[in-house]
């Protein structure tokens, strides 16, 4: 039941909520920064009523460290289609996501995703996908944080995939701050469940330290950015405990 009154209600969000996306679209030509706010707004109460009809009961760890002077790039490990809808509502001000280009297929949806400036990676195309992270990089220049996955699927196992050293790039074009996120516990509301039947369960998001990258050589750079995978890592399973309790 539980399944099938969020999935209604995602569905019938997302058609009647059309006629605003077209206000957004239009008010972006004249004031982009305002939409982005509009669109945030939006997007977040969708994402909480969504994450209540699921039961995703979240713990957020370490916002104090997340600077609010600046944008930033988020990089978080990905397990689960909730981690966009965790980690979104838990930043708490305008960002976009790096998505794979495959997303746009979904009717109605990327319109929505393209509101709060995600961008969708080509990952068969290396021209396209250079393109893409400068366009993700000029986003984050413009003053809205953008958030990556650099596993590039979600992954259930007990190791990180290897991490994909490009999606550092657009930090380092940016000249921004990236902040390590360490998410724990949404795979066991969906895709670790038969069927991808929803159960209610705690989830665990943790804001590491923001890692700076600007005015470092190659190596100092490589050398700091090769121990993110490591640092979200160590967090998730610490958390891991936290998200198992009743």
């Amino acid at each position: 039941m539980r399944t099938f009154i969020t999935m209604i209600y995602a569905v019938l969000g997302i058609i009647f909520c059309l006629p605003y996306h077209l206000y957004l679209h239009f008010l972006a030509k004249k004031d982009k920064d305002k939409a982005y706010r509009k669109a945030f707004k939006l997007v977040k109460g969708f994402f909480g009523s969504v994450m209540f009809l699921a039961g995703c009961k979240r713990t957020i760890l370490g916002k104090e460290k997340i600077p609010d002077d600046i944008p930033v790039m988020f990089v978080g490990n990905h397990r689960s289609y909730f981690d966009i809808l965790s980690c979104h509502n838990a930043i708490g001000f305008p960002v976009g996501f790096m998505s794979k280009e495959e997303i746009k297929k979904i009717p109605l949806l990327h319109l929505y995703m393209d509101d709060i400036g995600c961008t969708y990676l080509n990952r068969t195309d290396i021209k396209k996908g250079f393109e893409v992270i400068g366009e993700t990089a000029d986003i984050i220049k413009s003053g809205h944080s953008m958030m990556i996955f650099p596993e590039g699927t979600r992954n259930h196992g007990e190791e990180l995939l290897p991490f994909r050293e490009g999606s550092y790039k657009i930090a380092q074009k940016a000249g921004c701050p990236i902040i390590p996120v360490a998410i724990c516990g949404t795979d066991n509301i969906m895709e670790a469940n038969k069927h991808n039947m929803l159960h209610s369960h705690k989830v665990i998001i943790e804001f590491c330290d923001p890692i700076y990258i600007d005015g470092l050589t190659p190596k100092e750079r490589k050398a700091v950015l090769d121990t993110i995978p490591d640092i979200i890592q160590k967090t998730r399973l610490k958390n891991l405990p936290l998200a198992t309790k009743k």
